[in-house]
């Protein structure tokens, strides 16, 4: 008897457990499909049948906001899922969910309430036994205090991550690069740059079973103590790796603030000012994108450095008064003092939780006894249980037939967005061609009515004058069906695209006489290659823009294009020997359009200009 309500005990359990499994792999979905998890979340609803359940409904949730970058909604949500998510049927989500709160508040410099939540996390992991968790709150630690320059305490914590991990023989290879990260960031901080190259590489020794966009900080990491060796070529090398990398991640606002940050530094120690001035650039927006107190005491540092570098003495000292305020509001005495109580709090509950566990074996004699009498009630359980389980059957299919009809619906919620999605970027692209095309033929025609108001010009080449503008207004209308034709074909030839360019040349001379104008076709191009029908509009409409923008801005003497072959691919790259781009308005909203034109097209866009050096536009 007592052997089947044993049985029937666990069968309860199992039960339970295939329940919550299920629900958790339904709600998985919101990571393939974060667009759509409004929707997995509602369905899910209607299926949280115990408090675990609800469990596992709040903390996707929180992850939900957290993929949105709601971090304030994420943090409070996760905060909330630990009142409910089981930690004997789900120990890992409880990990997780400390593991996230204390990235949250470590990403926006509340270094101590982010210990809290590792420490909770610390001691879960201690009751469920989870070796791999146990390393990962342990390394998160050493980052927290590495964050908060106590290198030696970093050191050591990502140590005790690093044994625990290497004593498990199941242990996550990933969250052991983890580990060796945090032990090497601490030591290069430290200012011991080769015990961090030391754990650094050992990190790469295992690169066959680690997905190399995990580790991606290991590259950048390298780069970065090689550059505090003064090493800048072997570091930008590193640096770059890393930049790529972080270029294909979904989340790359982070880790692209670190990298252009070191590149900057890089740049500007080898006197390249004016590509370092870009790169400090960049990392200003990455900094702003990723909400790291870290990152951007670490950007206003090395602009402090920049700026003294080149001599600018009083940009230099606003920026170390910058960073000097950031820095003093994380490193407060009653911050520091509040850390060093939790550390000592924590040890005393360690020495604690070991005398419970010895009092544990004692009482573990007298809950045996007490089971016996609990057989009994699993004997009522088990009566109600055989009623509910008949309701529970009829209720669950009734169920599952409404999630199928639900699923049908949203499937043709789906399918109408990406119909309407399709047309809407259908309309952009020919408001954004009809707008380009236009434009760039009204500049003509208003460049050449501007010369007739200042030349003192007789009555037959007034006439003369007045019969090419008026050609242009007739071309214009001819463009805008031209528009129209390039958007229907399939494809566009060189050739074709080439007879375009010089047709745009030919009217750019004839309104703008004093400027040269020059186009260069690389003879290694077969000129019967064809490009689908939007690559090469694009192509045109940016030559458009650049030259319209030369007339209009740069008071340029000369434009150069060339089209040309690099790297089996097609390139084009527009030249004037204007003005150049002004410092304080680096991007206007034509650069915007040749860059959103580049993109749809699926190529880099690249300016390169300063003030009176001309500038030069690269679509590769």
């Amino acid at each position: 008897m007592k052997y089947f309500f044993s049985n029937f005990f666990f069968l309860i359990v199992g039960i339970s457990f295939a329940q919550n499994a299920e629900l958790k792999k339904e709600l998985g979905r919101i990571y393939s499909n974060p667009d759509s998890s409004r929707f997995y979340l509602k369905d899910a609803e209607s299926k949280l049948f115990s408090k675990s359940d609800s469990g596992l409904y709040y903390y996707f949730k929180a992850e939900s906001f957290n993929l949105k970058l709601e971090n304030q909604a994420a943090k409070e949500a996760f905060i909330y899922s630990l009142d409910y998510i089981d930690p004997k049927l789900n120990p890992e989500l409880v990990s997780l969910a400390y593991i996230r709160l204390t990235r949250l508040d470590k990403a926006s410099g509340q270094f101590e309430k982010a210990l809290q939540f590792s420490q909770d996390g610390l001691k879960h992991t201690e009751s469920s036994l989870d070796s791999n968790f146990m390393g990962y709150h342990l390394l998160d630690i050493a980052v927290i205090y590495h964050d908060m320059e106590s290198y030696e305490q970093g050191v050591d914590y990502g140590k005790r991550a690093l044994k625990v991990l290497d004593s498990y023989s199941k242990s996550i290879p990933a969250y052991r690069a983890f580990a060796l990260n945090s032990i090497a960031i601490n030591f290069d901080d430290w200012n011991k740059p080769d015990s961090a190259l030391f754990y650094h590489y050992k990190v790469l020794e295992d690169i066959e079973n680690l997905d190399s966009m995990r580790v991606i900080f290991t590259f950048n990491n390298i780069g970065n103590t090689l550059l505090k060796q003064e090493k800048y070529g072997e570091a930008r090398t590193w640096v770059e790796i890393a930049l790529g990398l972080n270029r294909k991640d979904s989340y790359p606002a982070y880790g692209l603030a670190t990298n252009f940050t070191n590149l900057a530094n890089i740049a500007f120690n080898l006197g390249e000012f004016a590509k370092a001035r870009q790169l400090m650039d960049s990392a200003a927006y990455y900094v702003q994108e990723s909400g790291s107190t870290e990152k951007k005491r670490d950007y206003l540092y090395e602009e402090y450095r920049f700026h003294k570098k080149k001599g600018e003495l009083t940009s230099a000292m606003e920026f170390l008064e910058k960073h000097s305020a950031l820095k003093d509001t994380i490193f407060q005495e009653e911050r520091l003092r509040t850390m060093s109580e939790m550390e000592a709090l924590y040890d005393v509950e360690q020495k604690e939780r070991e005398l419970a566990e010895s009092r544990a074996e004692v009482a573990e004699h007298e809950l045996t006894v007490k089971s016996r009498n609990n057989l009994l009630l699993l004997l009522l359980i088990f009566l109600l249980v055989l009623l509910g389980l008949g309701f529970f059957i009829y209720y669950r299919q009734k169920n599952k037939t409404r999630h199928l009809q639900q699923e049908a619906k949203l499937q043709a919620i789906y399918l109408e967005q990406q119909t309407q999605k399709r047309l809407q970027d259908q309309r952009d692209s020919i408001a954004s061609d009809l707008h380009d095309n236009i434009g760039s033929q009204l500049t003509f025609i208003v460049s050449s009515l501007g010369n007739l108001k200042f030349g003192n010009l007789s009555k037959e080449v007034l006439s003369t004058k007045i019969d090419q503008i008026s050609g242009f207004t007739v071309e214009t209308v001819n463009e805008l069906r031209d528009t129209i034709w390039a958007m229907n074909k399939e494809s566009i030839s060189i050739e074709e695209l080439h007879s375009r360019i010089q047709n745009l040349f030919a009217k750019a001379r004839q309104s703008c006489p004093t400027i040269e104008f020059e186009f260069n076709l690389d003879p290694h191009i077969d000129t019967e290659l064809k490009l689908n029908s939007i690559e090469g509009v694009n192509f045109y409409r940016i030559v458009q823009e650049a030259v319209n923008n030369s007339i209009k801005y740069a008071k340029a003497s000369k434009i150069e294009v060339d089209l040309f072959l690099e790297d089996e691919k097609i390139k084009l790259k527009v030249t004037d020997d204007g003005v150049g781009i002004s410092g304080e308005n680096p991007f206007g909203n034509g650069m915007n359009t040749m860059k959103t034109r580049a993109q749809r097209i699926g190529k880099e866009f690249e300016i390169k200009s300063s003030e009176g050096q001309g500038t030069e536009i690269l679509v590769s």
